[in-house]
């Protein structure tokens, strides 16, 4: 029914010019905007059972503590940084402090050989397809315990951060 009073409005305003030819209908057609977003997700996950790991020994010998998966979407990627809470030491009884080092295994940037955590090891990765599906590699340590130290527990807390770029 609208249609046809569009159709006797035409015909008058034609009529009305003079009697020009009746002006062709325009076409009936519309849009629509469709929009979605993805939420940002930038992460690092421990797959290890234990919130604690324990070095079997200290001599050297490198133990896997467990590995890690790195999850980002950002095309700018991320930046890890991986801390120490005592300056890449295990501390103990007495004032006794043991060094240690870690290593990171892993694809798109993750790994890095045995490193001191004196200072923190900050690393940039850039945005990939790896990433988005998520990107896992082995963590590690090893400490070297010297003579002089007292018996018992010697521990640190190590920090993974990751921050979207």
């Amino acid at each position: 029914m609208g249609l046809m009073i569009m159709k006797v409005k035409l015909a008058v305003a034609a009529l009305a010019l003079g009697g020009a030819a009746a002006p062709a209908l325009a076409d009936n057609s519309f849009n629509f905007e469709i929009e979605g977003s993805i939420p940002v997700f930038c992460e690092a996950t421990n797959n290890s059972l234990a919130a604690v790991e324990t070095l079997a020994t200290l001599d050297g010998t490198e133990y896997t503590l467990g590995s890690i998966t790195y999850t980002c979407n950002l095309t700018g990627g991320f930046t890890r940084t991986i801390s120490s809470g005592n300056g890449g030491t295990l501390n103990g009884p007495g004032s006794g402090t043991i060094p240690y080092t870690v290593s990171h295994g892993g694809g798109s940037g993750l790994g890095f050989s045995a490193t001191s955590l004196a200072s923190p090891k900050i690393t940039a990765l850039g945005g990939s397809t790896a990433f988005i599906a998520g990107q896992t590699g082995s963590f590690r340590a090893a400490a070297t315990a010297g003579s002089g130290l007292f018996a018992g527990a010697y521990d640190d807390v190590v920090t993974v951060a990751v921050v979207g770029n």
